[in-house]
């Protein structure tokens, strides 16, 4: 989210972000923020302080930012997409700020519906399927157009899968403005950053934050999902 947000501060918000050109500049800033995102995987197995060095960077941004045309799209590759993009699911998300401005982002899953299909007899709890979100190594596809497994993702024991989840709390000199997040998997990224972008800079009031359409783009796809 911080990513793609630092894009589009280069254009200046809300009036570089408006219209129809504003839609095309954040697809396009979706695309080059999922491309980087597919290195990231549990920072106690591999080493991503680079990869969120430069997704929390102003510098990096900008570079992104000066690949963007305003008159056209490009093929996958063009953004960086070198693995192939995990679809991960479901999550319930709540956002509370009480009277005394105590605050809470709130995420959590067990991943598709009803999880893994199974309830534990002795506590009722239905387990997740977590695992699911992993990337499988697997041997090279005869078909070209599907990228390779990401390595940063790779299953092992006690390993984290990653997540898309992106519960967020705003401040201002210390005090707090919002608490935002979502759910939908893959579609939290972009759905999270689209209200933020409604209350905070069009003045959108918080329910018509939410319920304005959005769009969505991960990279790998040839179209826009409304």
């Amino acid at each position: 989210m911080m990513l793609v947000l630092n894009i589009l501060s280069q254009y200046g918000i809300p009036s570089g972000v408006s219209g129809s050109l504003g839609v095309h500049r954040l697809v396009e800033a979706l695309k080059h923020a999922f491309a980087v995102r597919m290195n990231l995987g549990d920072p106690d197995f591999v080493d991503v302080s680079k990869v969120i060095s430069d997704m929390l960077s102003t510098n990096f941004a900008q570079g992104l930012k000066k690949k963007i045309n305003d008159n056209k799209t490009f093929d996958p590759n063009y953004y960086g997409g070198r693995w192939d993009q995990i679809n991960d699911h479901g999550t319930s998300h709540l956002s509370i700020i009480d009277s005394e401005r105590n605050v809470v982002s709130l995420t959590s899953t067990i991943n598709s519906y009803f999880g893994a299909l199974m309830l534990s007899p002795s506590t009722g709890i239905v387990l997740n399927n977590e695992m699911d979100d992993f990337s499988i190594p697997m041997k090279s596809s005869s078909n070209l157009t599907v990228p390779p497994p990401a390595p940063a993702n790779f299953i092992r024991p006690g390993k984290r899968p990653l997540s898309s989840m992106t519960p967020t709390i705003v401040l201002k000199d210390g005090k707090v403005k919002a608490s935002v997040g979502a759910s939908g998997g893959l579609y939290i990224i972009a759905g999270t950053t689209e209200v933020f972008l409604n209350y905070f800079f069009l003045k959108m009031d918080p329910l018509s934050s939410v319920l304005a359409p959005r769009i969505y783009h991960q990279v790998f796809r040839f179209f826009i999902f409304p």
